[in-house]
C-alpha cells in the first residue's frame, strides 16, 4: 500500500505546530512589553503615552522571537528569554524613534501609525528613546532564574551593541552615507553596525542564558552576523519598491546613499540577499539546535516578501 500520505501529513503537522508555536511566543512577548513599561495614564502621561505608542505599535517582533526560539533550541525554557527578547525590541523602538527624527531621516509614518515626533512632538520622542533605553538595563538587571554573572555578562553586550562601536556608530555613518563610490565590504560593515547589531544582541543574548557551548555561540555570531546583512539589504529593497501604505512606514529615505542595491543594482543585489540567507541558514544548522524547523519558519516569514 502506498504510504506516500504519512510524510505530508508530518510536514502539514509541523507546519502546524511551528505556527502556533510561533503565535504563542509573539503573544507571551506582547504581553511582557505591555508589563515592562508604564501605563499611558502614569505621570508623566505623555512620556509614558508616546512609550507605549512607540513599542506597542504593531510589529513582527522579530528579534524577540530570535531570542526566545534561539534559547528554547538551545535547552532553556525559562521566561528570562522572553525579557530579553522584549529588552532588544525596546532598544529597537528606541532607535526607530531616533530614526525617524528631523534631524536624521525625517519620516513621518512608522509602523502604519505616525512617528512617535509627530505622533506627540521631538523632544518627547527624544526622552522616549531615552528612558526606554535606560529602562531596558533595568529588564536586564532584574531577570528571573539568570545568575548575577550572566546578567553581568547581558548588561555588558547590550551595552556594547547599542554604544559608539555598535548601533549608535551604525546611525552616525549612515547619516554621512553619500559616498556612492563605497565598495560592498564598506557597506556591509556600516550595515553590521546599524542593523546587525540588535540581532548580535538578542541571538547572543539568548546564547549567553542558555550556556551554549564555544562551537554553538559560534555558529550563532555567524548567523546572526548573515542575518542582520540580509535584513537590511531586504529594508533597502523594500525602500525602492514600495509604497508608504505597503511597507507601512515612509520610504524613499535611500535616495543618495550609498546601498548594495544602489551599487550593484537590483539583480545582483537580490542574489546577494538569496546567498546571506543562505549563508544565515547553513550558520544556523551549525549550531545545532533543537527547533531549527520552528526557526527555519520564524525566518521565511520575515522574508516572505521574496517569495
Amino acid at each position: 500500500m502506498d504510504s506516500s500520505p504519512t510524510p505530508i501529513r508530518s510536514t502539514v503537522d509541523r507546519h502546524a505546530h511551528n505556527i502556533r508555536a510561533i503565535k504563542a511566543a509573539r503573544a507571551s512577548i506582547e504581553t511582557r512589553l505591555k508589563d515592562i513599561i508604564p501605563s499611558a495614564q502614569t505621570w508623566p502621561v505623555q512620556l509614558h503615552a508616546a512609550q507605549r505608542h512607540a513599542l506597542l505599535s504593531p510589529g513582527k517582533r522579530f528579534r524577540p522571537l530570535l531570542c526566545v526560539f534561539v534559547a528554547k533550541g538551545a535547552g532553556f525554557e525559562g521566561t528570562a528569554a522572553t525579557y530579553v527578547g522584549c529588552v532588544s525590541e525596546m532598544v529597537h523602538a528606541a532607535s526607530l524613534i531616533l530614526d525617524d527624527l528631523p534631524c536624521m531621516d525625517d519620516a513621518a509614518l512608522r509602523r502604519n501609525q505616525p512617528t512617535t515626533h509627530i505622533a506627540f512632538d521631538e523632544s518627547t520622542a527624544i526622552l522616549t528613546a531615552t528612558a526606554l533605553l535606560n529602562r531596558a538595563f533595568g529588564v536586564l538587571a532584574q531577570l528571573p532564574d539568570v545568575s548575577a554573572e550572566r546578567r553581568i555578562e547581558l548588561v555588558d553586550l547590550l551595552s556594547y551593541a547599542v554604544g559608539s562601536k555598535g548601533l549608535i556608530a551604525g546611525q552616525i555613518a549612515d547619516l554621512s552615507n553619500t559616498d556612492t563610490s563605497a565598495s560592498v565590504a564598506e557597506i556591509e560593515r556600516l550595515n553590521t553596525l546599524k542593523t546587525g547589531a540588535l540581532f548580535d544582541f538578542a541571538i547572543e543574548g539568548a546564547a549567553i542564558i542558555a550556556g551554549v557551548s564555544a562551537s554553538q555561540r559560534g555558529a550563532l555570531k555567524d548567523f546572526s552576523h548573515h542575518l542582520g546583512l540580509a535584513f537590511q539589504l531586504l529594508d533597502d529593497v523594500k525602500d525602492t519598491v514600495m509604497s508608504d501604505a505597503e511597507a507601512e512606514k515612509s520610504v524613499g529615505r535611500d535616495t543618495g546613499k550609498a546601498t548594495i542595491l544602489a551599487l550593484t543594482g537590483s539583480e545582483a543585489a537580490m542574489e546577494r540577499l538569496s546567498g546571506y540567507i543562505t549563508a544565515a541558514k547553513e550558520a544556523l544548522g551549525r549550531a545545532k539546535l533543537s527547533n531549527s524547523d520552528t526557526l527555519d519558519a520564524v525566518l521565511d516569514a520575515q522574508f516572505a516578501f521574496l517569495k
